[in-house]
């Protein structure tokens, strides 16, 4: 590549080499024409003294005389010849040097005035006398010599003349390499820098000039560069982490570290592929825990998280290196057991696994024995697919609870007729909507803001007369399964908005009801329209009503469903998102949904006391939702301790164990009024200086409240 230095260096030398050489040409011609003009002249002035001399000897016929005049000539070296010629055309007397030239060639020369060629020149000068027809004396001279000279001259001309532009080329190069030198050094470091990315490259800057300038800009821009380029690898590594915490969440249960569903059913795929392809044996194990439920409802969550934690590392440990185990959720888990040998190799390992899981263990000064419930489905003896392993090992592991539990049994074709178990179940729930068995009970949700009860979440629960409450992780997919969920969240709806309006009549006014919406609820074509009608029917006000969807369907219905959210919050109901940060939501998305509130998903905050990702990723859930104005609460709020780090993230309502159960309609107005009283008490200590804590940093010295029901 040409350097600016090179490119400047060849104007130069393209500039004064044509300013020389025209400067040079013009010198030399305008001196070589004063030269020969002078000699010219000087002959012309010899021609009319010698002219004057001969006018005696032309007149009285002396041609002696005449010659010896013409003679004098021999002073003059550059004269070649000289003749006086009558009129008649006759030489009268004549002239030369040289006794070789021919004085006759003279009549090649005019006779009347004067004449100057390249390498002669000469004049003709009249002889007059009285009387008589004047002659003329003819003189011719060289300019040869001149000529010589004139060539030395222009030798010594160019060799000067190419000494002056070296030496000036010299000097030029040197003062241009000053000029062109920093934006050398500048173009040296941009290439640097775009060569190996390090903007910490600075230029030297050497003048006050426009370079100068450039080179200080230059390097402000590198400046620049080099603190975004920090502020991005920064945030590329907080991306990369949080990416890689989202990844774990769709594929990884946050409290047990296994593999999920969502990992299981992309496992099992490429398992039963391979083992086929190899015509290998391979086995499906679905795992229930017995009575997992009476601990998780007799000693809250966190209790009951500890119990599958446990049980999680058990069946890791009874399986061999290979193995995969998954926890599909609630209290189930299925086992993929690759390349046997036999089926008596499965009987082995699942004897194992039962007896490991079968060991007392205590849990927060409980001694508690959970047992498991064993279903085996082999590849490809009972199926060939993933989704058939996977039916008929829930299959044969209802037939070991039906066995007495804590067994294990091998799919029978008979086992099939397990969806009528199923189907009894739906059943049972269209009796229980039609004998009004099920209740809505309301979890108080506190800010700490005012240090009151700003509302409650309207949670189903089935009552059944014979087996009590059944848990809702039960009841609530076969209600979605056969569209059963529909009238029983429209009953849910509108007995939360009779609620809310008998509590504001007895003077509860600002309370809101928050109702979760199935995707079966949401996806009707006359939603909004029996939402509003079931409004005007009960009286409730637009304001008090918070309808709460999952951020899964979120995603999964987002184009249809952003007409009909912003339908209802034109309206005045407040639209919540349900389990956030669990459902990959896009920024886009949120900010062009018409959202009033956030609800912190509780697998966030379980582990937010120990775990630096899960305080990370709540504290930017909290400043993304304060950003676009939307209200956040965080649910499943079980210790003191989870709500300090929450409100320093940004979060000052919550919803969970910490505060309240969820609670019978009944019971509410003595918890608001206890709540408030116990408030107000506690200000009041805190003003007479008897208690230093003062709204909720009081309520949090408390002891923590005993979990009763599953939370859902």
């Amino acid at each position: 590549m040409r350097t600016i230095t090179t490119k400047l260096t060849r104007i130069y030398l393209i500039v004064a080499v044509s300013v020389l050489f025209c400067t040079g040409l013009i010198s030399l011609l305008y001196f070589y024409n004063h030269v020969r003009a002078i000699a010219h002249d000087n002959l012309n002035t010899q021609a009319v003294a010698m002219a004057g001399n001969l006018e005696s000897p032309v007149a009285f016929r002396d041609v002696a005389f005449a010659q010896q005049t013409l003679k004098a000539l021999q002073h003059y070296p550059d004269v070649r010849m000289a003749a006086v010629v009558m009129a008649d055309g006759k030489y009268f007397a004549k002239y030369s040097p040289d006794t070789d030239t021919d004085i006759d060639s003279l009549q090649q020369f005019p006779l009347q005035g004067e004449f100057i060629t390249v390498n002669t020149h000469g004049v003709v000068q009249d002889i007059t006398f009285p009387g008589k027809t004047p002659a003329r004396l003819v003189v011719v001279a060289s300019l040869e010599q001149i000529n010589r000279k004139m060539v030395l001259v222009v030798g010594m001309s160019i060799a000067i003349g190419g000494l002056i532009l070296l030496v000036a080329f010299i000097m030029f190069r040197h003062m241009s390499r000053l000029v062109t030198r920093p934006i050398e050094d500048l173009t040296a470091i941009m290439r640097k820098v775009e060569r190996d990315g390090d903007h910490s490259q600075r230029v030297r800057i050497f003048s006050d000039d426009e370079i100068g300038e450039l080179a200080k800009g230059f390097n402000a821009m590198l400046s620049v560069l080099e603190r975004q380029n920090t502020s991005l690898n920064t945030e590329l590594d907080e991306r990369k982490s949080i990416q890689r915490k989202l990844d774990r969440l769709a594929h990884y249960d946050t409290v047990t570290r296994l593999p999920n569903r969502h990992y299981f059913q992309e496992r099992l795929l490429i398992a039963v592929e391979h083992n086929i392809r190899l015509s290998k044996l391979m086995a499906v194990l679905f795992v229930d825990l017995d009575n997992f439920k009476l601990v998780n409802d007799s000693y809250g969550h966190h209790t009951g998280d500890h119990l599958l934690r446990i049980a999680a590392e058990r069946l890791s440990s009874s399986l061999r290196a290979g193995d995969v185990v998954c926890r599909l959720g609630g209290d189930e888990f299925a086992i993929i057991l690759e390349h046997l040998s036999d089926s008596q190799q499965i009987e082995t390992i699942v004897d194992k696994l039962i007896q490991n899981l079968s060991q007392p263990l205590r849990l927060d000064d409980h001694d508690v024995v959970v047992t498991g419930s064993v279903g085996v489905a082999v590849c490809p003896q009972d199926a060939d697919n993933p989704e058939s392993l996977l039916r008929f090992a829930d299959a044969a592991m209802y037939a070991a609870k039906a066995a007495g539990k804590n067994t294990w049994r091998r799919f029978d074709p008979e086992m099939a007729s397990q969806p009528a178990l199923r189907l009894s179940l739906e059943n049972q729930l269209r009796v229980a909507l039609a004998e009004r068995q099920f209740e809505v009970h309301y979890q108080p949700q506190i800010n700490m803001n005012t240090d009151a009860v700003d509302g409650f979440e309207a949670l189903a629960r089935w009552n059944h007369p014979d087996h009590g409450y059944i848990s809702p992780l039960q009841f609530i997919p076969v209600a979605e399964e056969c569209g059963l969920i529909r009238p029983l969240g429209e009953w849910v709806l509108r007995t939360a908005c009779r609620q809310i309006v008998a509590w504001s009549l007895d003077g509860h006014e600002r309370l809101k009801v928050a109702v979760n919406v199935s995707v079966r609820q949401l996806v009707h074509p006359h939603f909004v329209e029996q939402v509003l009608a079931i409004l005007a029917e009960t009286g409730c006000a637009a304001h008090q009503l918070d309808l709460e969807i999952t951020e899964s369907i979120l995603m999964q219905y987002s184009d249809k469903t952003f007409s009909l959210l912003q339908r209802l919050r034109d309206h005045g109901i407040g639209i919540v998102i349900d389990d956030f940060g669990t459902g990959y939501s896009s920024m886009a998305q949120l900010k062009n949904m018409p959202v009033t509130k956030l609800k912190i998903d509780k697998s966030f905050v379980d582990d937010i006391t120990t775990s630096h990702s899960d305080l990370a990723i709540t504290a930017t859930i909290a400043s993304l939702a304060r950003n676009l104005r939307i209200q956040i609460i965080a649910e499943g709020v079980e210790s003191n301790q989870q709500v300090l780090l929450l409100r320093q993230s940004g979060c000052h309502a919550f919803q969970g164990y910490h505060f309240a159960q969820p609670l019978l309609a009944t019971q509410i107005p003595k918890f608001i009024d206890g709540f408030h009283h116990r408030q107000q008490a506690l200000r009041s200590l805190s003003a007479d200086g008897n208690v230093k804590l003062a709204g909720w940093e009081a309520w949090l010295a408390l002891p923590a409240r005993k979990p009763g029901y599953l939370n859902c």
